[in-house]
């Protein structure tokens, strides 16, 4: 298969897949938003982290992160503590609710869907079909250092 059918049929299949897969929240109010989720994800990524030093790093108004951080905290999803090393800066970070709900917003496919489609599957192919997204991954990993290239 040339890179070209390749790429036309994978793009057709993970359209599908994501299509049939997807998970689905009914009731928007129980999602996490988008711009909760970025909070959160970029705390994990970061390590717990002062108002100022999220402000920052955010590029966000104190004040304005301040009360999203508040109103979160108040959620239960961040929790404030002293810094170990210096008491006098307090650290924002995740709580374990924070850390479920972060997880929670990131999971982009149907577990129940997804565990029904593999009990269709011979554990022999469903190793085939993980190791095939586990090279595909790698070979697209292998590019995000590079620009685009429009060929």
């Amino acid at each position: 298969m040339d890179d070209a059918t390749f790429a036309a049929r994978a793009n057709d299949l993970f359209r599908d897949v994501y299509r049939r897969g997807a998970r689905r929240i009914p009731d928007a109010r129980e999602r996490t938003s988008p711009e909760t989720t970025a909070l959160l994800l970029h705390l994990a990524q970061a390590g717990p982290l002062t108002l100022t030093e999220m402000a920052a790093h955010m590029a966000r108004a104190p004040s304005t992160l301040s009360a999203k951080v508040a109103a979160l905290e108040e959620r239960g999803l961040l929790a404030r503590r002293p810094d170990a090393q210096d008491g006098r800066r307090i650290l924002v970070w995740l709580s374990d609710a924070g850390r479920a709900a972060l997880d929670d917003a990131l999971q982009v496919l149907d577990d129940r869907r997804l565990r029904a489609a593999a009990a269709r599957l011979d554990p022999a192919r469903r190793a085939a079909v993980i190791a095939a997204l586990d090279d595909l991954h790698r070979a697209l990993a292998s590019d995000d250092h590079r620009s685009e290239d429009p060929a």
